[in-house]
């Protein structure tokens, strides 16, 4: 057998079984199976393996996980599971490839470094930047090697971080002197972009499910420069903490928003998954909205499970946040679609993120 049919398979077994992530599943294989070649190589066609494997794998079904991975090496349909079509039907795609494909973004830390001496330096390194019209972030339009190679990142002088991710942090429009909550905080990119535009002059209180996570991020706290962050390990659905002035909920999603960047994600998740999964977002906003505070809502999903269908139930106390920009509104069969503001891969080079923002302080004043 070809040793490249093996590697992926043995992989993509590894995924649907464990439920880990793609790069993990691939170099546990690769130490297995002791492959010689550039792992570099490899594992990037295992990423384009992946996304002819769903109509490979349903085509060839009865032969097997090793005969998909045969025709998926050959060129075939990018496709995605009937159930997940159904789901995102609203896109109107005709060509679900479409959803495959993402730009790159980096943001400057500027808790760190200066944003024109940073971008002046991987300039003369070969990466070719486009300024994006927040002033720290930018597109990666072409690089000569990882950016997460370089000095810059290594330092934590940039980050690397999707714009969908950023605008969440925009929309929550952090002060200075404010006491914010954010929930789902691992592992940390949001919680340092909250104090990188609140000058490290805010108080996070992090919190977090997964204690190997919030280690992840103490970590990363660390290495950003990051201050006056309280990492809490606790459930978003039973809040230990009360007294604040703004709510971040990046709450536990399917994660279909990435599939550009992690094509195995629906070999990981099932419907029943979704459902499951949005009846835990469902049960942390009605705990959040019991504080009387603004909260902004996102996950990185494009289902509306995950996303319109979790807040209208709150439609009275929707912020409008989209100005009336066509290519950012949401599943047009709901109530809250204009409102609310989604990124879409094929549409915005982002991952598939949906962002809502709800003001509960006004129960307060009724």
């Amino acid at each position: 057998m070809d040793k490249r049919i093996q590697l992926y398979t043995t992989a993509i077994k590894l995924i649907m079984k464990e439920k880990i992530q793609p790069e993990r599943a691939f170099d546990l294989a690769y130490k297995k199976l002791k492959i010689n070649g550039s792992r570099e190589e490899l594992y990037n066609q295992f990423l384009q393996v992946l996304q002819h494997f769903y109509y490979n794998y349903e085509l060839y079904q009865d032969e097997g996980i090793e005969e998909a991975v045969l025709h998926s090496l050959n060129e075939s349909k990018v496709d995605l599971p009937q159930w997940v079509k159904e789901r995102l039907s609203y896109l109107r795609l005709k060509d679900f490839s479409l959803l495959f494909k993402k730009d790159a973004w980096i943001r400057v830390n500027t808790l760190k470094a200066k944003i024109s001496e940073v971008i002046d330096s991987l300039r003369e390194k070969g990466f070719e930047l486009e300024k994006d019209e927040y002033d720290y972030l930018y597109k990666v339009i072409r690089a000569p090697y990882r950016i997460s190679r370089t000095e810059e990142f290594q330092s934590g002088k940039i980050v690397i971080q999707d714009k969908a991710s950023v605008k969440v942090v925009e929309v929550l429009n952090p002060k200075s002197g404010e006491k914010i909550l954010e929930i789902g905080s691992a592992p940390g990119m949001k919680t340092s972009l909250i104090q990188q535009l609140a000058e490290n002059k805010a108080y996070v209180i992090a919190v977090d499910i997964s204690e190997k996570r919030i280690n992840v991020q103490k970590e990363l706290m660390r290495k950003l420069s990051v201050e006056n962050v309280e990492l809490v390990l606790a459930d978003g659905e039973k809040l230990p903490i009360k007294h604040v002035d703004k709510i971040l909920i990046d709450a536990p999603c399917s994660n279909s928003g990435t599939l550009a960047s992690d094509p195995s994600v629906f070999l990981r998740l099932s419907k029943s998954d979704v459902i499951r999964l949005s009846r835990i977002q469902r049960e942390v906003l009605k705990e959040t909205s019991e504080l009387g505070k603004p909260v902004v809502y996102s996950t990185c999903s494009l289902f509306p499970e995950e996303g319109e269908k979790v807040v209208e139930k709150y439609s009275d106390f929707l912020v409008k946040i989209n100005n009336n920009d066509p290519t950012h509104y949401g599943y047009f069969k709901s109530k809250v679609w204009l409102r609310v503001l989604r990124f879409y891969p094929h549409i915005h080079g982002t991952q598939g993120f949906f962002i809502a923002k709800l003001d509960f302080s006004m129960r307060n004043k009724t």
